[in-house]
């Protein structure tokens, strides 16, 4: 995605605020279920229209289009304030956190030969005849245990190895995480991790709302085929 004919400041990711404003210089790559909240000053001219554009094989085409009919002021803004911030979203006791791993496997030209589904082990070719082939650790779709349990309050770092060759938007309900960066840092708050194939991520979030989590691929057909498991977080 691309804007043209405006200048703008990302200042929220997946419904949380950024602690500062980042200009927009180049493209925002937005995957399935991933929300991008800006601020925006209009540049293009009375009789233009701004656009915001899908950028499809390096072609921004007009995705939606902002006719400019009148001039309000030609003044920029300088670089707006952050919104507030939400409570209760910080990450801590990484050294202690519980941790888990996820392996994504399945799709075409993939590695997975067979997978569990409904209880029992079949073959790829099984899994493809009943268009179930995309499997979290080597299970397919929903199972009576949860990926991870975890008490409220518990910080957990989660792993997830993409071993396939497509891309996969991993979407977790009930609360947001921070990706743990290569240098240790921690990325900004989001629902949604947008993985390529090869991808080894880390994700580390403190769990604070008890009950029984979705955790899926937002590309909703490869969910439908396999790609979904849950979280539970004790009281």
């Amino acid at each position: 995605m691309q804007l043209a004919g405006f200048e703008g400041w990302v200042v929220a990711l997946d419904g949380m605020p950024l602690p500062t404003p980042q200009p927009v210089t180049n493209e925002l790559l937005l995957a399935p279920g991933q929300r991008i909240d800006l601020f925006v000053d209009v540049t293009a001219d009375v009789g233009e229209s701004a656009h915001l554009l899908r950028v499809d094989d390096e072609k921004g085409v007009s995705q939606v289009a902002f006719p400019v009919l009148a001039l309000g002021t030609r003044a920029r803004r300088g670089t707006p304030k952050p919104l507030p911030a939400n409570p209760d979203q910080e990450v801590t006791g990484l050294d202690d956190a519980l941790r888990a791993r996820l392996n994504m496997a399945g799709g075409a030209m993939g590695s997975l030969d067979a997978a569990i589904l409904q209880g029992e082990r079949k073959t790829f070719q099984s899994l493809v005849q009943a268009n179930q082939f995309w499997a979290f650790n080597r299970i397919i779709g929903m199972t009576e245990t949860p990926l991870l349990t975890a008490d409220l309050g518990q910080t957990v770092r989660l792993e997830i190895f993409n071993d396939t060759v497509f891309p996969h938007a991993m979407h977790m309900h009930g609360t947001h995480f921070r990706e743990v960066l290569k240098n240790g840092a921690l990325g900004p708050l989001r629902d949604t991790l947008l993985t390529f194939g090869g991808d080894t991520r880390e994700v580390a979030f403190m769990v604070n709302n008890p009950g029984d989590w979705l955790f899926h691929c937002h590309m909703l057909s490869h969910a439908d085929s396999g790609m979904m498991t849950w979280l539970k977080v004790n009281t």
